[in-house]
C-alpha cells in the first residue's frame, strides 16, 4: 500500500458518510439537507484532493533532488546547469516552480506531464479560494498519482 492508497481509503469512509446523509435527506424528501450534504461532499473531495497533492508534491520534490544530486557531478561543462539547479533545490526547495520540477521528471509531450499540470492547476484553484470545475474521483486520482510517482527515481 502507498500513501495515495491510504488516503483514498480514508476518503472512502468520509464519502460513504456523506452518501448516507444524502440518502437520509432523499428519503425524507428534504431538498435543503440533500443540497447541504452534496455541498459538504464536494468540499470533502477538494480537501482530500489537496491532501493527495501535498503527498504527490513531496514525491516530485524527492525525485528532483535525486536527479539533480546524481547529475551535479562530472566535468563542469556537463554539470554546470545541474550545479545551478542544485543550488536552488538543495538549499531551498521552494525556489523552484513546481512545473519546472515536473519538467525534470517527465516529458512535457506525454500525457503524464499533462496530468501533473492539470492536478497542479486544480490545486492552485482550490488553494486560492476557487472551485475546481472538474469532478473529483479521489480513488482514480490517488491511483494515477501513485502510478506516476512509482516511475520516479529512488536513488
Amino acid at each position: 500500500m502507498s500513501i495515495f492508497t491510504d488516503i483514498a481509503d480514508q476518503w472512502q469512509i468520509a464519502d460513504d458518510a456523506f452518501a448516507a446523509l444524502e440518502i437520509v435527506a432523499l428519503a425524507a424528501n428534504d431538498e435543503q439537507s440533500f443540497d447541504v450534504a452534496g455541498e459538504q461532499r464536494k468540499r470533502n473531495d477538494q480537501a482530500y484532493f489537496l491532501f493527495l497533492f501535498t503527498r504527490f508534491e513531496e514525491a516530485v520534490n524527492q525525485a528532483v533532488r535525486i536527479i539533480i544530486r546524481n547529475r551535479a557531478s562530472g566535468a563542469w561543462e556537463e554539470r554546470r546547469i545541474w550545479d545551478a539547479w542544485y543550488a536552488l533545490v538543495m538549499r531551498n526547495n521552494r525556489n523552484m516552480h513546481f512545473l519546472s520540477k515536473a519538467e525534470i521528471i517527465s516529458d512535457k509531450s506525454r500525457n503524464e506531464y499533462e496530468t501533473i499540470d492539470n492536478y497542479y492547476n486544480g490545486r492552485n484553484r482550490i488553494a486560492h479560494g476557487g472551485i475546481h470545475s472538474e469532478q473529483f474521483f479521489i480513488p482514480e486520482i490517488a491511483q494515477r498519482m501513485d502510478a506516476i510517482s512509482t516511475s520516479f527515481p529512488t536513488s
